[in-house]
């Protein structure tokens, strides 16, 4: 089995918060890795492990054979890139596991081999070879991979959301190889984590604003001819002024179908039309006020607020009535979610002896 503390050349250093004082220390780096473990404990140490962001589930004979999974990780400042490698799987997120690990990312991935498949309303769609795909962690998804390696580019949503030209229709958005700027966002994601080892914590630190600057500048420049959300330009524009007017009006309980159409002088119809791909106008705004309700009941921040305060602020008449749409959303209630504590519970009893698991407290910590 691997001494941890080797691997990253600064023992004790446990989450991003030790990344915020640059020095000359190695990048932050945590390897969590099967060798070693007996093969009849391997995938469930995994689907333990990776259950910091997704659900798991593989075929009897892939479960019961000599299971193989990595996942090497660096923190560049407040951002992680990783390294997984591992075999034929299902992955989903789930409304449950989203209100029970709070995270609210953006995930950037290329794979170096093997594919990915996941379905849509207009069929299955694979990943594209040297392409990107960008994940909302606060969205649902299920996808299928055959065996891979992959590089995923974690950033918190507050670092990219305010450089993004529309924030609403990020979700599953495929970006293939004949574009320039994704050329050079995977070509930025493979040079760091080639050159992760030779790199100091400062350097990482210093790297880490530029990063989230090209991821934005790929994500704003390039156009999905096959996407429906990106056909049009004036659709596109429109649709990002009124997720942001959404966005800015949460807790305010006048906002609806026909305020929203008083504020953009649009007609009921079109605006259905622009949130059909969303599920609606309304569904999309109770997605929303429950997504806010569930960051506050995570943050230390609105500690102080009760649960009926925070249903006051997702715009619910009554804590009642909060708790019943809230459960039907995530499976659990408020109260499950902040007695729970999970911000902070995923830095803790994650130790497995002689397994490098810092990475799942790294990543919901960023």
């Amino acid at each position: 089995m691997t001494d941890v503390t080797q691997q990253t050349g600064t023992a004790g250093q446990g989450s991003p918060a030790s990344a915020e004082c640059p020095n000359d220390d190695p990048l932050p780096h945590a390897r969590f890795t099967l060798d070693g473990v007996p093969e009849k404990e391997r995938y469930d140490l995994w689907r333990d492990s990776i259950s910091c962001i997704f659900e798991v589930e593989a075929e009897r004979e892939i479960r019961q054979g000599p299971f193989e999974a990595s996942i090497d990780a660096n923190l560049f400042g407040s951002i992680m890139l990783a390294r997984t490698q591992t075999l034929q799987q299902r992955w989903s997120r789930t409304p449950a596991l989203m209100a029970k690990d709070g995270m609210d990312h953006y995930m950037i991935q290329v794979y170096e081999h093997g594919d990915m498949l996941w379905e849509t309303s207009e069929g299955t769609r694979s990943f594209p070879k040297h392409g990107l795909v960008i994940f909302d962690l606060a969205e649902q998804v299920v996808t299928r991979t055959n065996n891979f390696s992959n590089l995923s580019l974690f950033i918190p949503r507050s670092m990219l959301d305010e450089q993004l030209k529309d924030r609403g229709s990020q979700h599953l958005r495929v970006l293939t190889a004949d574009e320039p700027m994704v050329h050079l966002l995977r070509d930025h994601m493979v040079s760091l984590k080639s050159l992760s080892s030779q790199m100091t914590a400062r350097q990482a630190v210093e790297i880490s604003p530029a990063t989230i600057g090209l991821a934005a500048a790929c994500l704003n420049a390039v156009i999905s001819p096959d996407d429906p959300r990106q056909t049009s330009g004036a659709s596109m524009a429109r649709m990002t002024i009124i997720r942001r007017l959404i966005e800015a009006n949460l807790g305010n309980p006048e906002l609806s179908v026909d305020w929203i159409t008083g504020k953009v002088g649009l007609s009921r119809t079109k605006l259905y039309e622009l949130f059909e791909q969303l599920g609606g106008v309304a569904n999309y705004i109770r997605r929303r006020r429950l997504r806010r309700a569930l960051i506050m009941l995570t943050d230390k921040s609105t500690a102080h607020l009760s649960i009926y305060d925070i249903a006051m602020e997702a715009s619910y008449t009554s804590d009642a009535a909060f708790v019943r749409a809230f459960r039907a959303r995530y499976g659990v209630t408020p109260g499950d979610v902040r007695a729970a504590g999970h911000r902070l519970l995923v830095a803790e009893g994650m130790k497995t002896p002689g397994v490098d698991r810092r990475h799942e407290a790294w990543v919901h910590n960023l």
